[in-house]
């Protein structure tokens, strides 16, 4: 080979979970490497000011993020694809509905639970917002025939005990933190009220990193002495930003 290879693993500060990778690329006088951006699949591509790596100092004046406090949060417990894949770019939300899609939980009233004398409406609540594990919802799990939902005591005791069940989905933390139902469905309206103050994202024309602004160019050339060796202590790499 060449003596020197490059390889390089970044985050992309203004995406959730974006990054870029070269890896023992070969480096050579005048070199230049095109590296396409990969969304990890960790975290959910939701462009809240408050959910990406950048911190507020790292805005430019002029997008909205500058002057949003909760730009130091680096706060995304939104999960992802959980696959790597090409990155699709930072795009805009048509309207506010669309992250209050993603991001509210559903209410107990939502489902008609908040007045209920039923015992069991923690699994209730846990499966009609999607979750569909018998061993989360059911007390008879594996014993064939309808499930019998975990009574609320059991199911808190359940997801405290389980180590499949963690703070990474954020359903089970609220549920975790909780008291009982009652206080759960306080939670919710508490959690809910916090992030529909919190809706500002990152402008898609300032900064998509398929804009000429976001490109990084690595530069490869010989500053050492006039001696045609790569593998010398005197060959520098200079990044340099468009």
């Amino acid at each position: 080979g060449y003596g020197h290879r490059l390889s390089i693993a970044v985050g992309m500060p203004f995406t959730n979970d974006g990054a870029v990778v070269l890896e023992g690329a070969h480096i050579y006088e005048g070199a230049k490497y095109v590296i396409p951006a990969i969304d990890v699949g960790a975290e959910g591509n939701i462009q809240t000011c408050w959910s990406v790596a950048a911190m507020q100092e790292d805005f430019p004046p002029n997008a909205e993020c500058a002057d949003d406090d909760l730009s130091d949060r680096n706060d995304n417990n939104i999960p992802g694809e959980n696959f790597v894949g090409m990155h699709r770019g930072v795009h805009d939300f048509d309207d506010k509905k669309d992250l209050e899609d993603l991001l509210l939980f559903p209410t107990c009233e939502d489902y008609d639970l908040d007045k209920s004398d039923e015992t069991d409406r923690y699994a209730e609540y846990f499966f009609e917002s999607g979750y569909d594990d018998e061993a989360l919802l059911c007390k008879n799990r594996g014993l064939g025939g309808n499930c019998d939902y975990r009574d609320d005591a059991d199911f808190l005791d359940f997801i405290d005990r389980s180590p499949t069940y963690g703070e990474d989905d954020r359903y089970i933390r609220l549920a975790q933190n909780s008291d009982d139902f009652d206080d759960f469905c306080d939670l919710i309206d508490d959690a809910n009220k916090a992030l529909d103050n919190a809706f500002k994202t990152l402008e898609a024309y300032i900064f998509d990193w398929r804009n000429d602004i976001a490109h990084v160019e690595i530069d490869c050339g010989w500053h050492g002495d006039g001696h045609d060796d790569w593998r010398g202590d005197d060959w520098l790499g200079d990044d340099h930003l468009d």
